[in-house]
């Protein structure tokens, strides 16, 4: 389950964000490189942060710790971006709908309890 967790929230960032920077205004655009590797951070990022917890963390636990890691993540890569259009904010705005988006994400494919998680 470990690696389809990763396989599948690697997928919705990667789409995420490439959807994302065509349709949101603020959000800022990439080139596919780019996004498939803050893509790749964000689905290691937010596996090895849920799975820290030993699996005891709730559904609910598992996807804000996942929206925190999206979020970060997301928004240590802006900071490295040259803000050459938009307001500051737009990068800040784009981080949170991101996390929300990964957060979700993990929510839907993440085990609902501890048995679950440690396949019992």
């Amino acid at each position: 389950m470990s690696w389809t967790r990763i396989v599948i929230e690697y997928i919705v960032a990667f789409l995420g964000m490439w959807v994302m920077q065509r349709v949101y205004p603020g959000f800022p655009v990439f080139g596919l490189g780019a996004v498939a590797l803050v893509a790749l951070g964000v689905a290691l990022v937010a596996y090895a942060a849920t799975e820290m917890t030993g699996g005891y963390a709730s559904a609910y636990g598992r996807a804000v710790l996942a929206w925190i890691a999206g979020f970060g993540v997301f928004s240590i890569y802006c900071t490295t971006l040259p803000r050459h259009t938009g307001h500051p904010f737009a990068y800040f705005e784009a981080a949170l709908v991101f996390g929300v988006l990964i957060g979700l994400t993990e929510l839907i494919v993440a085990p609902k309890d501890a048995r679950q998680a440690h396949g019992e």
